[in-house]
């Protein structure tokens, strides 16, 4: 009986050591999330493209901060990261893992408010631009 009581104490004093490792790591994430959040917030929300032209249809994607980066996620279940290129804010880079290379560039009409949203994957010959939804 001592050992079994033993064997509890030890499995709950790994499994409270496990969990106070995990939570600065999440609080960690969660703070870059809301830092990228915050630093990128005048690019992210949901864009509508219309690919009638290429024989597709209307379709809504994604500029999310998720897992400390920024990510374009079309609803494929394959969002692909994209990093500003030479520091810019308005202009991003990435991979699709199916795909190939993504551009993003995100235009400002002229008050400097982010309108549209222009998706270039060259491998598809894709170029289309999107309007932001509110």
């Amino acid at each position: 009986m001592r050992s079994f009581r033993m064997h509890r104490a030890a499995i709950f004093a790994g499994g409270l050591a496990l969990f106070l490792m995990i939570v600065p790591a999440l609080k960690a994430q969660t703070n870059s999330n809301e830092a990228l959040a915050k630093k990128y917030a005048k690019i992210l929300g949901r864009y509508e493209f219309d690919f009638s032209s290429l024989g597709g249809e209307v379709a809504v994607t994604e500029i999310v901060v998720r897992q400390g980066a920024l990510w374009v996620d079309d609803g494929d279940g394959r969002p692909a990261e994209i990093k500003p290129v030479n520091d810019s804010a308005v202009e991003f880079a990435g991979e699709d893992t199916v795909n190939g290379p993504v551009q993003v560039t995100f235009i400002r009409d002229d008050s400097g408010t982010v309108v549209k949203c222009r998706l270039v994957m060259p491998n598809l010959d894709l170029d289309v631009t999107g309007t932001k939804l509110k």
